[in-house]
């Protein structure tokens, strides 16, 4: 069967599109599991270990806007099979990798793969898929993504305590291979690729003000003003002046800051990013909880990450449903209720803890994600004017993964600082001086978290712009 046919077909597209979103969410928490061994062999401090997600999630939100524009212009094929390689390859050199900072670096690769992977898996159903099976392949995809979010975390801790960290990283590497043949033998050759209505210059300077900001954001609570700081500072500040300049007097914008003139757009836009914030920095932060404070080993931790993204899995289709019926607002209200209860649970999480109490704030964090994640990401869109949904439906992964970023970086950073524990290695860490530092960085999530409750709650779109209302639109 030629390849045509094969992508006419529709299973194989499909095929392709879970294996990238199953990569996808299982990378996004196999490698939590391991990230106290991580630090602990390598001895790092709670600072510099948190970068082995803050640099991933960097890279991807980063790039995902570019690749996200070369898929839809004509290089689907070569971004979606380029991506499962060089994740496959990076994975690799993770597994390899003798210190922190190799380590790190090839993240940052693998971070490439995956922005990559997420910027064109759902793009091949929208153009692929006879139009009647969209939401089915989208929902499909949606499931893949969680099966892996579910699954990471039990796969991490076996690997991690069986065999040892390197092979979480190892584990990616059939399965990107695989899907990379797949995807070479039937998906059509890309046509009319048209690389000319990107701004390559404004997303490098956007890359490098999100890599200096972030590194103030994790390293400004425990070093202070020093000269690496401050220099930091200098290029995070002059860099968004420029990319902010050159936004706005290009033809094709990365962003469109236009949208952010709507102050119910730009309240919307906050909420989704705290939810991503607090939503990583938990998971980014739980991990050493489990394993400093309660003695569990990793598959133990590994079980109770999996009932977050369980909660979202058995959730996330009725939500979806009920939305349409009652509307975003409530959904997102409900969902960031929970969220704030999630932190709440959290503060009171100590090593005398019940095991209810721990399963409890597992579960609701994964209903964050299950009750109001989908309801979040719409109320973006309904918020931007019609002949701009494009533009605010862009913005929606980039924000993701710039939300986890912020998460893993600010609670680091907080959790440094709370603790006095800037320098020293986790696996050092007495029990008190870890939550000392603890308690005061998921104060922090409550306290931002309940931010997002107020934001989400002020805004109301039925009675903003009537029912089923968008903005009025503006032109070009």
């Amino acid at each position: 069967m030629e390849s045509d046919e094969l992508a006419k077909s529709g299973t194989f597209i499909l095929i392709t599109m879970v294996l990238g979103m199953f990569l996808d969410g299982m990378d996004g928490t196999i490698v939590n599991i391991a990230l106290p061994d991580i630090s602990a062999e390598f001895g790092v401090d709670p600072g510099l270990s948190s970068w082995v997600i803050t640099i991933y999630f960097l890279t991807m939100s980063g790039l995902i806007l570019m690749f996200g524009k070369l898929s839809d212009c004509g290089a689907i094929k070569r971004v979606l099979i380029g991506g499962f390689l060089i994740f496959s390859i990076a994975s690799l050199a993770c597994g390899l990798s003798q210190s922190m900072w190799m380590l790190l670096a090839f993240r940052a690769i693998q971070g490439i793969g995956a922005s990559m992977l997420a910027a064109s898996c759902i793009l091949l159903v929208v153009k692929f898929l006879p139009s009647n099976r969209t939401a089915f392949g989208l929902s499909v995809g949606l499931v893949g993504y969680f099966i892996g979010a579910a699954l990471g975390p039990v796969f991490g801790g076996f690997l991690t305590q069986m065999l040892s960290w390197h092979w979480v990283f190892f584990i990616n590497i059939p399965i990107g291979l695989i899907a990379a043949f797949i995807a070479h033998r039937v998906l059509p050759k890309d046509e009319g690729f048209d690389r000319s209505s990107f701004d390559y210059l404004g997303s490098a300077l956007l890359f490098v003000a999100l890599v200096a900001g972030l590194y103030v954001l994790e390293a400004l609570p425990s070093d202070g003003l020093t000269t690496v700081t401050t220099a930091s500072i200098i290029v995070f500040v002059a860099f968004l002046a420029m990319f902010i300049v050159k936004e706005r007097r290009t033809r094709f914008p990365v962003i469109n800051f236009r949208l952010f003139h709507n102050w119910r757009f730009c309240a919307v836009t906050l909420v989704y990013i705290i939810m991503n914030i607090c939503y990583t920095g938990s998971l980014y932060i739980l991990p050493f909880f489990m394993r400093v404070e309660m003695g569990y080993d990793s598959v133990t931790s590994g079980m109770f990450l999996m009932v977050t993204a369980l909660f979202t899995l058995m959730t996330c289709m009725w939500a979806g449903k009920h939305a349409d019926k009652k509307g975003n607002r409530p959904m997102v209200v409900a969902s960031v209720v929970i969220n704030t209860i999630a932190m709440l649970l959290y503060c009171l999480y100590d090593a005398e803890s019940p095991l209810w109490l721990i399963i409890a704030g597992y579960a609701a964090l994964g209903l964050v994600w299950g009750v109001g994640g989908g309801s979040a990401g719409s109320r973006i869109v309904d918020n931007v004017p019609k002949n701009h949904r494009g533009d605010g439906s862009a913005l929606l992964s980039f924000y993701v993964y710039l939300g986890s970023a912020l998460g893993s970086a600010l609670f680091a950073g907080v959790f440094t600082l709370g603790s006095g524990a800037s320098g020293q290695s986790f696996a050092d860490l007495a029990p008190d001086v870890f939550m000392d530092g603890y308690l005061i960085t998921m104060v922090v999530g409550l306290a931002v978290s309940a931010l997002a409750l107020i934001l989400s709650w002020v805004v109301n779109e039925r009675r903003a712009y009537g029912e089923n209302g968008h903005p009025a639109d503006f032109e070009d």
